[in-house]
């Protein structure tokens, strides 16, 4: 074993009250480096989602007929949305198409309309959900033209315009996790620039005895990063305990009182995977930064 790396340090670089400062401090950052970078995880997976499950479909709705009296005809709707999804079922471009039944719909509704509404008795249009072969373009003023000969009831929804809305606000949503993600990153490595700054300007005796012994300054810096990136690996795991319990409570009390458009919002195992090196990259950060540090500063004061 290299006997650097056991033996003690000539530097007394944390004091009691440095150390527990740095805990602290890394710790705090910690947690919301993983809590702003699970947050910018999710983004990403919830807008893959909606590509995935949206863009890939559209919904052709049939208004319910009505006859002379201005009630609604149960037979002549059923055969208008029987003509429209044989219609569908024939497009090029389509892969599947099926009519959501009064359960589908009524789950649909519910946020709007309660729990105890009989859709039955609603003039609510039949839905066709359409998915499509995505390495194939549609002509939907084509489609359009073909349904309304069919008959007038029936339109069709590609969710592009809002589903483009949507797109831009997580997109402005991800760009402001991420701005918080970099500014959280920077003000760690400001902390640890000061702190080793001034730990050095505390030492300045012990390192001019170092460099007439003929110590050199790499070797002043290893000292220094060694004891950072011990502070930055148990700030990361003390940061990622409080962080993951939050994470959790966050993506559960989300996606329950949330629409379904959350739903994609979830972590992978691959995310969780990169969640937990959180105490692995803290260390090498606060090594790294650190160790630079204290080269930069110690060409510049000798």
């Amino acid at each position: 074993m290299d006997k650097e790396l056991i033996r003690k340090n000539e530097i007394t670089v944390e004091d009691e009250d440095t150390s527990l400062f740095m805990y602290v401090l890394s710790s705090i950052y910690m947690y919301l480096f993983v809590v702003v970078l699970a947050m910018v995880m999710a983004i990403h997976a919830m807008v893959n989602n909606w590509e995935k499950d949206i863009v890939g479909a559209i919904t052709v709705q049939v208004s319910p007929v009505e006859d002379e009296n201005k009630k609604i005809d149960t037979e002549k709707t059923e055969q208008a949305v029987n003509q429209v999804l044989q219609y569908m079922e024939n497009v090029s471009g389509v892969k599947s198409v099926h009519v959501l039944d009064d359960k589908s719909i009524e789950k649909l509704m519910t946020p709007w309309l309660g729990n105890k509404i009989d859709v039955g008795t609603l003039p609510i249009p039949k839905l066709l959900d359409v998915q499509l072969d995505t390495d194939e373009a549609l002509n939907y003023d084509e489609i359009t033209q073909g349904l309304h000969k069919l008959t007038p009831n029936a339109s069709i929804d590609n969710h592009r315009l809002w589903l483009n809305r949507l797109l831009k606000f997580a997109g402005s949503l991800n760009t402001l996790a991420l701005a918080v993600l970099i500014m959280v990153i920077a003000i760690c490595a400001f902390s640890i620039y000061y702190s080793a700054r001034t730990s050095l300007n505390i030492n300045i005796n012990s390192i001019e005895i170092l460099h007439i012994i003929g110590a050199q300054d790499d070797y002043i810096a290893r000292q220094y990063a060694r004891s950072y990136g011990k502070i930055g690996f148990f700030a990361g795991i003390i940061g990622l305990m409080f962080a993951v319990p939050s994470i959790i409570i966050i993506g559960k009390y989300g996606i329950s009182t949330g629409s379904g458009l959350l739903s994609g919002a979830g972590l992978s195992r691959l995310s969780w995977c990169v969640i937990m090196t959180a105490p692995v990259l803290s260390y090498f950060y606060a090594r790294v930064t650190a160790y630079y540090t204290v080269r930069k500063s110690l060409e510049k004061m000798f």
